[in-house]
Formats: C-alpha cells, structure tokens, sequence
C-alpha cells in the first residue's frame, strides 16, 4: 500500500472559541444539526494545528433511525474543512466485521491495499476487538496528555475500562450498550406502567413460572406461543446471552486476563444452563431460536409479534417497539433490567498505527466522544451513552423515561474478556454452549481444554 502524505498542516496554531448554534444551522443540514443547537453544542477548536487531509474511519453500518454517527462527522467537517472525515462501513454482523476488519488491518500492517486514498486512519472496533488489535500492533495509544482536561473522568469507569489493554488506552468509547429485558406488560404486571426507578426485576426462575403461566391458550388477552426469546444463533449474540446465563447463575470471572486461562468451574456454569435447558424443552424459549440464526432484528420482530412475553434485547430497540408510527403490530411493554449483569456492548473509536494523520485522527476521537456528541447519539439514534453526565440530564431523563433503568445497566454490565484471541474463545465457548441447551445442559467434556486452546489461539 502506498502511504497517504496528508497537505502540509496550517502555519498558524487556532485558539479555542465557541461556535454558536445559529452558525451551524446556517452551514449544514441534516437530523444533528437540529438536535446540536437545542442541546447547546458548542465547539473548541485545538490549539496545536491539525494534519490536513481526508480522515478514514472504518466502522459497522449504523442501523439506528437517524443516522447520527454520519450527521456527527458532516459536522466535523464543517468545522474542520482542513482535515475531513468520512466513514468506510463494514458489514453490520459482529462476526462479518470482525472478519472485515482484521483483513484490512493487515494489509496495511504489511503495506498492501487496493487504494491508497481508503486507507483507514481510526477504526470503530466493537468492544471485544480492542484487546486483540492492541496486542497485534495495529493501533496507536491515545495520548492522554492532548485530550481536554477531564475528558477521561466523565466516561462511565465500567465503559473507559473496555478500552485499557495491559495498562494501555487504546481508544475511546464511542457509544456503550448493555442488554435489557423487555416484557409484556399487559400480562405479566396486568398493564401497571412501572415507576420511575421502580421497574420490577425478575430472575430466571420467575421468567420461567411466569412463561408456564402466562403463554399457551387460555384468558382473556390473546398469550404468546412461547416465555421468552433471547439471541441464540451461531454467532456473538449467543456468546453474549451465555455469558449473561453463567453471571445470573453467580458465575463471576470466566477468564483470569493475567493468566489468559478459563476459569471453569462445571457444577456452577451448568446450573443454569441445565434450567434454561429444562425451560427450551417444555415449550417456554421461541421454538425457533436455535435452528435459525436467532439474532437481535429476529427476536425483536417476534416480540413486537406477539410470540414471546420476555425478550432480551439492546436498548436501541425501545424506541421501535414505543414508536406510534410504526408500520406492523404493537405490543404494551415494559422494560427492566436482565436477571444478572449484562455483557457490557457497544464500539470504541482507535486510531489506526500505519495513520499519517494521528493528532487529527485523535481530535476526531475526541469530537465524537464529548459529552455533546453523546447526548446526540442517545437523541437521535438510541445508542447509550457513555459518559456519566448525559445519564444525570434531568431533561433527558424526562423525555426518555428509561435513561436511568439503562445507566443502572451499563454499570452493572461486565466487559467480556480482554484477550488478544478472543475472538477464537467466542467461537468454541458458544459453540459449548448451544450443545448444551440444545441437550440437558451438560457442557461438553473437553470443554475447558478448548476453551484453554482457543485463550492460546488455537
């Protein structure tokens, strides 16, 4: 690949100023400006001038309404005409992506590449590729000393966390998730809205007497075929609601990081899943969920459907379940939090090493992951945030009651494991998984001495 060389930077250093928000309803359009100006956005330039040159990030496709991560970057390049941005996207599936973008940074590790000028200065890595593109050198460390004073104190510590790899950051979160349980709440609370801060929780065995109970024929109210629907298929979604049975069982670690081993222990991980095993068996899980890819778009149409009185899902997904205009069936339903911890989600923003362009690629960073440009993700398109002070706007709260319910859930959440082959550890701990609910819950024999394997890369 032949290196992109960035325009000469601008001799003379910017001071800070505001930008006030008439001036940017009058130099761009777009859902984000709108949102920008109500919110009291206002922009500091960098003191030190910036390389010049377009910026690349490679991230998964945004599916979310309104298109906010791409407003975001037309925003920037209104203001920063010198050092343009625009995003390159990648399949949306965590695997596909993976896959994607671990190609990509190899041939630009070995200087190979199709164009020079698509070149990939940061990459949104999903929060379980940052330990393993860290350790294979293809990422540059943020320099901490350049970001705004008390940037980093803002960010939820749980969040900032996803991004250290061996006492290194390597990134900045761009946009945070943690799963919910969405339930029907015209059966299973007999249409009472909870209270704010007052969302009843249910453990595995109250989802589980309260799918025996309230799905089949029989009342009034027209029931689900099935209890519950979670993301079962053959790919990260079945890690992910594996991981979150094991914590609500009252599994803690699953991986020692210092000593990249499992920390298995047979009778505690199976207790669950024997449970959840027992509950697919008897008719209470979506009859579906393990011989179709069970994925999140999937699990959301057979709760919106009817088919389901429990559903495991991203936050993203209220606001298509809550819309009055949207086209299909419509479900009363409340939201809680799972029955343990989630697997912490979402995407953090890296500066790629082979970048001719790092202190612009770190301003962008910035950019995207101040408090303003948080407060418009969570807005306009559902993601959540990652800083402390968007989940405390009282106005927010107000206007999007479940704000607090998913802080609560974004602290509680749990990194999944920081290791440079985690993605080979996904694989076969899913894979141990699926074998087991699919029979009485019995993981396999050589489990451990897999999963081990898969820790070492093999």
């Amino acid at each position: 690949m032949t290196d992109r060389k960035p325009r000469a930077a601008s001799g003379n250093p910017r001071r800070r100023r505001r930008v006030p928000a008439s001036f940017l309803f009058g130099v761009a359009v777009g859902t984000v400006v709108g949102v920008v100006a109500t919110l009291g956005w206002y922009v500091a330039t960098r003191e030190e001038p910036l390389e010049r040159g377009e910026l690349v990030i490679l991230s998964g496709k945004d599916t979310s309404s309104g298109g906010p991560r791409k407003e975001l970057v037309k925003l920037w390049n209104v203001l920063h005409p010198q050092s343009p941005a625009r995003i390159r996207e990648a399949p949306v599936t965590t695997d596909q992506q993976h896959s994607e973008m671990v190609g990509i940074a190899q041939a630009q590790a070995a200087g190979a590449g199709d164009d020079p000028d698509d070149a990939v200065d940061i990459y949104n890595l999903d929060v379980t590729f940052t330990a393993e593109f860290a350790a294979a050198g293809h990422l540059r460390p943020i320099d901490e000393a350049r970001l705004a004073p008390g940037h980093l104190d803002a960010f939820v510590p749980e969040v900032l966390d996803s991004c250290r790899y061996r006492g290194s950051l390597w990134a900045l979160p761009f946009n945070t998730d943690a799963g919910l349980l969405f339930y029907r709440s015209d059966l299973v609370t007999g249409g009472a809205p909870a209270a704010p801060g007052g969302a009843p929780r249910f453990d595995w065995d109250a989802i589980i007497d309260r799918s025996a109970a309230l799905t089949g024929a029989g009342g009034a109210t027209p029931r689900p075929a099935a209890g519950y629907v979670g993301q079962f298929g053959p790919y990260e979604g079945l890690t992910v609601n594996g991981m979150e049975l094991l914590w609500a069982g009252g599994v803690d670690r699953l991986v020692d990081e210092t000593e990249n081993r499992v920390v298995f222990q047979r009778e505690r991980w199976e207790r669950r899943l024997r449970d959840v095993a027992a509950a697919r068996r008897a008719g209470l899980l979506v009859g579906d969920a393990f011989t179709v890819p069970g994925d999140e778009a999937r699990s959301l149409r057979d709760f919106q459907e009817g088919r389901a009185l429990f559903m495991r899902n991203w936050p993203v997904n209220y606001r298509s379940l809550a819309a009055t205009d949207a086209p299909g069936p419509r479900v009363p339903f409340e939201v809680t939090r799972l029955p343990g911890p989630s697997a912490l989600g979402g995407q953090n923003l890296a500066i790629a090493k082979q970048s001719r362009q790092p202190r612009a690629a770190q301003a962008l960073i910035e950019f995207l992951t101040r408090e303003e440009a948080q407060r418009t993700l969570f807005t306009v398109g559902g993601f959540a945030p990652t800083r402390t002070d968007v989940y405390a706007d009282a106005a927010l709260r107000e206007r999007f009651p479940y704000l607090a319910l998913l802080g609560e859930a974004v602290r509680e959440a749990r990194v999944r494991p920081r290791v440079p082959h985690y993605f080979q550890f996904s694989r076969v701990f899913r894979e141990g998984v699926r074998t087991a609910l699919e029979g009485d819950g019995t993981l396999p024999e050589d489990f451990e001495a897999r999963l081990n394997r898969a820790l070492q890369g093999g």
